[in-house]
């Protein structure tokens, strides 16, 4: 049986970050590359050295390995960025810095959607998970988002009444 704090989205949930997807620098080294190659193939005309096969792969690898080395790590500097916000928020509401992720995690986490359960006070009740926003919520660039989703325990709030109850009658 699901629960149902995870079946209503926008329920008991907070948002931590908000962004869009940067374009995959692995397309981007394709399309460098095809662009390398015609490149490589007009130079051949009048550079003679460009004559030969082997000559051109290596143009045209070179040519897209060194335009896309920016696209990579401005992704791993804002992918970091990203990471640190959702540790820092972590550590602000669990107390315990061991929750942390790392960015290989959270770049799990947004791949998979899975929720990673944490403790506050060593109460369950709290997960963390990535997903993708809806187009109604939709105020700016924010295609994605890093959310905590409040899960009550089953029992939670009738503890609670049954000891309160236990305290009011214990004080007559």
């Amino acid at each position: 049986m699901k629960n149902l704090a995870l079946d209503l989205p926008g329920k008991s949930t907070v948002t931590l970050v908000r962004w869009s997807k940067k374009p995959d620098p692995m397309i981007r080294f394709i399309l460098l590359t095809i662009l390398g190659l015609i490149l490589g193939l007009v130079l051949m005309m009048f550079m003679p050295f460009l004559q030969s096969f082997g000559a051109i792969a290596l143009f045209t690898l070179f040519f897209a390995a060194i335009f896309t080395a920016p696209a990579v790590s401005d992704e791993r500097s804002f992918m970091t960025g990203l990471t640190k916000r959702v540790n820092d928020t972590i550590v602000e509401v669990t107390g315990t810095p061991d929750d942390q992720l790392s960015v290989r995690q959270f770049r799990q986490l947004v791949k998979s959607g899975e929720h990673v359960p944490l403790l506050v006070s060593g109460v369950p009740g709290l997960n963390l998970h990535v997903e993708r926003a809806s187009l109604l919520e939709l105020s700016g660039p924010g295609r994605w988002r890093a959310v905590f989703t409040v899960i009550p325990p089953e029992n939670g709030t009738d503890s609670f009444d049954r000891l309160l109850s236990a305290a009011i009658q214990g004080a007559r």
